[in-house]
């Protein structure tokens, strides 16, 4: 049983990991942005913003966490796109300050810290699968602050004062998730197409990319088993890719509705990568960690979460 502090504990993630560490016994503490939809309960929860140096100290120092979370910050490209600023004070000082708050405890501790997968950047088929060891080239503006991060926390791996392990994971989902990614978007459109409350009309983008999806319960179970190594880079992810008109058309048969799909070039981000998945044997032999819901259940999962929020006029 851990001390734990999860930063980013109201984000779609930290919610799913909270529930995980509880559940086997941790004692949490959650931290995040007053303010923001959460299922966390008020008592366990710590106001935090991760660009301010002393509000991070504050909680790091009254926690003294035997492991550190840190999963807060922008996760949705377009908008590091169109903020670059924003997404540096956020994903690349906010991570300073959280990784040297916990150097600078008076006791070992361990930081994971949540990376991406899209630091990846550009590949080619024949690197695929990727592996920790692939070269990486960012080519957004989110895998950029991404890999300035994770450059922050090596520096202070280094200093061997704090176990730091740097997690990349790949496209992960589950119920909760924001309705502008892409799965969430289309079993919203689908439920309330279903419910009589949109015409029978489904506006998609781009649905020839494959990618590289998890359940996002699985991925948490892989956070905590990573926080008990000694620390390291980590792929996480399904190890297999699925395109995009996979995902919608499992859906529309887990919906059961008939609709008419209409490309959105608002929906449309320009030049994709046509396909990305991991290699996970480092976390495999590591940890003993291999993923286990599969998409499937995934999929029907949050086509019910959203056709419970759309039913009780929530969405």
């Amino acid at each position: 049983m851990a001390r734990a502090l999860v930063i980013g504990a109201n984000g779609f993630v930290g919610q799913h990991l909270v529930t995980h560490l509880k559940e086997l016994g941790d004692q949490v503490v959650c931290a995040g942005l007053q303010g923001q939809s959460s299922r966390v309960s008020e008592e366990d929860f710590r106001s935090v913003d991760i660009t301010d140096a002393q509000s991070v100290r504050g909680v790091v120092q009254a926690v003294k966490p035997d492991v550190t979370y840190h999963l807060a910050g922008i996760a949705f490209v377009p908008e590091a796109e169109e903020d670059f600023d924003k997404a540096l004070r956020i994903n690349v000082a906010g991570t300073a300050n959280v990784a040297r708050q916990c150097h600078l405890l008076e006791k070992k501790t361990s930081l994971v810290f949540i990376s991406s997968a899209e630091v990846y950047g550009s590949v080619k088929s024949e690197d695929l699968p990727l592996k920790e060891t692939t070269p990486i080239n960012p080519n957004n503006n989110y895998s950029l602050t991404k890999r300035m991060a994770e450059m922050v926390v090596e520096r202070y791996a280094r200093a061997e004062r704090l176990s730091c392990c740097i997690v990349r994971p790949f496209n992960h989902i589950g119920p909760g998730q924001d309705r502008r990614f892409v799965t969430a978007n289309f079993a919203l459109q689908l439920a309330r197409i279903a419910q009589g409350k949109a015409e029978p009309v489904l506006r998609v983008g781009n649905l020839e990319a494959k990618r590289d999806f998890s359940d996002v319960r699985d991925i948490v179970r892989g956070y905590r088993l990573l926080s008990q190594t000694r620390g390291g880079l980590f792929n996480l992810g399904s190890g297999r890719a699925s395109s995009i008109q996979t995902i919608l058309d499992t859906l529309i048969e887990v919906s059961g509705v008939g609709v008419e799909i209409v490309q959105d070039p608002e929906r449309m981000r320009g030049p994709e990568v046509p396909e990305l998945y991991g290699a996970c044997s480092r976390i495999e032999q590591e940890c003993g960690w291999t993923p286990q819901i599969p998409l499937r259940q995934s999929l029907k999962d949050v086509y019910q979460y959203w056709s419970e929020l759309v039913a009780c006029g929530a969405a």
